[in-house]
């Protein structure tokens, strides 16, 4: 088997460790790498009036060469390269009434990369007052714009108020006039960019992200928070023709939540722990695991601030009970893990903590192994692991029967080395501790074949220097029984389907988007052992099980379909040709038949919609717009 999950494995453990804390340090490169170049923007638009304008560029492992900026035309000029990552050049004034479009191309040695430049023709600066009003509920912010003279097309957005004075902070000199001008000439010209790959004009890119008379914008932000609104007026093409206004405003307070949270199972090891949380409701919570060193005198207000700034911090999110595991980078350390209600950069519980201690590193450390087999179907294996003393570190998989212990810990290794060598890791005893487990465990192992014999392997590792430290320990010989047609099944009745605008009038909330589609109610009845099931609604006659066939059909479903949903509406089109399938698996990870259901919804015969009968805001819909 050649230990094809470690790849697996090691991804999945690469996304956990880059949840940690503090990202881990950056491979050392060896200095044969060879130089790379890019530059960061995509485009420069200057003004009629031409200046001065930069770029800037990213440069990887430096050889040594030589810098050079060639320009498309001439009214593209004197390039310096006097500030490291940054081009200064300037724009001649563009008399010709007309936009007009040129290229720089940046090169360094054999390396080169190019930005396009666009420079509007004359225009004519207006006078333009654009007022402000809001609607806020807590984060809630709806945004009223009332420009003057009302014909003119602007652009208007918001600007976090600490991200301002973060920002000129690192720029002296620039005002905050000056800061957003800037920000609206980036956005307008990364629309116009990426609009081309989507068939867009400039002007239409620029229609797409500006308004024109009395408008409004909604927004969720951060609550509590202070805010810039700002605004100026835009020509067709983009080009700023006015002053930019702002003034501020400030978002209310979040609403508190009454989950409670529960913090249980603690298990800490020399560079992991382990833990769960308890929820008692479904509201959203944050829980994270920080070196106490960098949170022990922090106030709330500064703990909050500083878990906003987390980069990713959206993966510390949960809804619900839930199992967490980190890794850590300290041994013998102190941490702290948090748990606390959150949402829209507000704590919304009491921000909870407990504080852990890091076990210490012992290098006579060795695994001793004890296994468990407590499941087997045709396609899992399910095995407890227990392992003495806890802090060892150790590696565990499947293998075929005839794989020597030699071979399997040759194949890690190499898999390990690979890594190492192209650069996810420092060091071979960093990937082992990223891939590898400690403490007893239960494990899965998946993608089995039935009637196969199986064997689950573990061996020890040494984790300061990824030296296999135990001989390989092997389980008994593992045979999958056969796979069979589950029993177990489920249906789906589609006597019912009502018509989306009916619908509308009754539940205007819960179907607002239903018009001019059929709305097939999908309920779910199980019979018998089902643990898991799978349906969808496709375009087409797909009852000829020749193709699809049904093991591609099952693919199909676990992949894109409605995995356990006890009931969704799909929205489906009048007069067409529709097939409903669906199947379940049973807790011997058995299938049941595939069912195919042919479907053809008319108008005419949709029920009366006072005859649905349903809670409020509990609708989960779905178009059904898929093709097999």
């Amino acid at each position: 088997m050649k230990n094809l999950k470690f790849i697996l494995a090691s991804l999945a453990a690469m996304a956990l460790f880059a949840a940690c804390n503090k990202p881990a340090e950056e491979p050392v490169k060896p200095s044969s790498e060879p130089a790379t170049l890019s530059i960061d923007e995509n485009y420069v638009q200057a003004k009629a009036a031409g200046g001065e304008y930069y770029f800037t560029y990213t440069l990887e492992n430096p050889d040594g060469s030589k810098f050079e900026a060639v320009a498309q035309d001439e009214w593209i000029h004197s390039f310096d390269f006097t500030t490291e990552g940054e081009v200064n050049f300037v724009i001649e004034p563009n008399t010709s009434g007309t936009q007009r479009i040129s290229k720089i191309t940046l090169k360094y040695g054999k390396l080169s990369d190019s930005i396009v430049v666009t420079q509007s023709g004359e225009t004519v600066e207006v006078e333009a007052t654009i007022d402000f009003d809001f609607d806020i509920n807590g984060p809630f912010v709806r945004m009223y714009t009332y420009p003057s003279p009302e014909g003119i097309r602007y652009y208007a957005w918001y600007y976090s108020v600490k991200g301002m004075e973060t920002a000129l902070a690192q720029s002296p000199g620039v005002t905050i006039e000056m800061y957003l001008e800037r920000v609206v000439e980036v956005d307008i010209s990364e629309a116009i960019y990426y609009g081309a790959y989507a068939g867009y004009s400039a002007a239409d890119a620029v229609a797409e992200i500006t308004l024109k008379g009395a408008a409004y914008q909604d927004f969720v932000l951060n609550g509590d928070t202070e805010f810039y609104a700002f605004a100026c007026a835009v020509t067709d093409a983009g080009e700023i023709i006015s002053d930019v206004v702002y003034t501020t405003f400030k978002t209310g307070v979040v609403e508190s939540s009454n989950n409670v949270l529960t913090l249980s199972n603690i298990k800490v090891n020399t560079d992991r722990v382990s833990y769960d949380v308890t929820a008692t409701n479904m509201d959203q919570y944050a829980t994270i695991v920080l070196p106490a060193a960098e949170v022990e005198n922090l106030t709330n207000e500064e703990f909050i601030a500083k878990f906003n700034k987390i980069d990713g911090y959206v993966s510390y999110l949960n809804f619900g009970s839930c199992s967490k595991s980190y890794l850590l980078h300290e041994e013998d350390a102190d941490y702290y893990i948090y748990y606390f209600g959150y949402e829209y950069g507000m704590a919304t519980t009491e921000i909870k903590r407990e504080k852990i201690h890091t076990l210490s590193y012992n290098p006579e450390t060795k695994a001793e192994f004890e296994l468990s087999i407590d499941k087997v179907t045709h396609y899992r294996i399910k095995a407890s692991l227990d392992v003495n003393p806890e802090s060892a570190l150790y590696y565990i998989d499947v293998c075929g029967v005839d794989e020597s212990a030699e071979e399997l810990q040759e194949s890690v290794r190499e898999a390990a080395q690979w890594y190492v060598d192209n650069g996810y890791y420092d060091h071979i005893a960093t990937c082992y501790r990223i891939v590898g487990n400690k403490g007893s465990q239960e494990f899965e192992f998946t993608g089995l074949y039935s009637n196969t014999q199986y064997r689950v392997y573990a061996f020890g590792i040494d984790e300061k220097t990824g030296e296999f430290n135990t001989e390989v320990y092997f389980s008994d010989v593992i045979t999958t029984p056969a796979q069979k047609v589950s029993e177990s099944y489920i249906t789906i009745n589609t006597d019912k389907y009502y018509d989306g605008f009916d619908l509308i009038e009754l539940y205007p909330n819960e179907f607002s988007d239903a018009d001019g589609w059929a709305v097939l109610p999908l309920e779910v009845e199980t019979h018998g052992d089902v643990v898991s099931y799978y349906y969808d609604v496709y375009i087409g006659d797909v009852t000829n099980t020749t193709y699809p066939t049904d093991d591609e059909i099952i693919l199909d479903l676990v992949q894109y379909g409605k995995a356990n949903e006890p009931l969704t509406y799909s929205y489906c089109y009048f007069n067409e040709v529709l097939t409903l399938i669906y199947f379940s698996k049973d807790s011997e990870d058995n299938n049941s038949a595939v069912t195919r259901i042919p479907l053809y919804l008319e108008p005419s015969k949709c029920a009366d919609a006072s005859e649905l009968v349903l809670e409020p805001s509990v609708v989960v819909a779905s178009k059904a717009e898929r093709k097999f």
